[in-house]
């Protein structure tokens, strides 16, 4: 018999956006849904440490050149990376890059507490596999999870937007283990997919992104790209978090 574990938090009315909106002046935002240990929004910030990369020429298409200017958000379900997220978001923000990032918070499209399946064993992989389908040898725990529609809405479009060059962007990452299409076509479905200049991932196949382009053909306005990408580049690199006195 499995033992369920349960991860003591808030269902996500996340108190601190309770009096402001933490994405207000941000023009530019990048969500990283399923961040597992953050490379991929330190990629974002730091392309020098990982050279080739196949993410880096979407950052640079979707955002330009003005990268550390960008706003990021991340979401990761295993509470086994909550220390070490934390780490690196205290290291974003000394480096004044504005990152936050939800640990042991699940994506979905249901705000409540429910089971998240760890992959125990599989730590020098990060617990890639890890997912809210179950496997074999596969642990529950009890998590929360966000609505990602009704966050979108009330965070990253009620956001305000300072003046600048060009319109706003806004690119997403989702590697959620399988579960990458339910949240996609919810977002299709509630109308906020056409919001997001640009979703990547791997767990979408060729019959799902033909069924998203026909919905597109008959639209003259949803201009959202929708790109298979498995960027696994470096994904058990743990660079050092330096702090020169400038940035500090």
């Amino acid at each position: 018999m499995q033992t369920r574990i349960h991860v003591k938090q808030s269902n996500l009315q996340f108190s601190d956006e309770s009096q402001q909106n933490l994405l207000d002046g941000c023009r530019d935002v990048y969500i990283d849904i399923g961040t597992n240990i953050g490379i991929q929004i330190r990629k974002l910030y730091e392309p020098n440490l990982y050279p080739n990369a196949p993410v880096l020429p979407l950052f640079k298409t979707v955002f330009g050149h003005n990268l550390t200017e960008v706003c990021s958000i991340g979401f990761e379900a295993n509470p086994l990376h909550d220390n070490y997220l934390k780490e690196f978001e205290n290291y974003c923000l000394k480096k004044h890059w504005r990152v936050k990032i939800f640990k042991s918070t699940a994506v979905s499209i249901i705000e409540k507490n429910i089971s998240f399946y760890t992959e125990p064993g599989n730590e020098v992989n990060n617990q890639w596999g890890a997912s809210l389908l179950a496997g074999n040898g596969r642990k529950p725990i009890i998590v929360p999870s966000i609505d990602i529609v009704s966050w979108i809405k009330r965070t990253v479009l009620n956001r305000k937007i300072p003046p600048g060059f060009g319109p706003p962007r806004i690119l997403m990452k989702t590697d959620i283990e399988g579960h990458d299409p339910t949240v996609i076509a919810h977002l299709v479905l509630s109308g906020i997919y056409c919001s997001i200049d640009l979703i990547y991932g791997e767990h979408f196949n060729d019959e799902f992104q033909k069924a998203i382009s026909v919905l597109q053909q008959y639209s003259n306005s949803c201009k959202t790209k929708l790109v298979y990408l498995d960027d696994e580049s470096y994904f058990n690199q743990r660079f050092p978090f330096i702090i020169n006195n400038s940035a500090s």
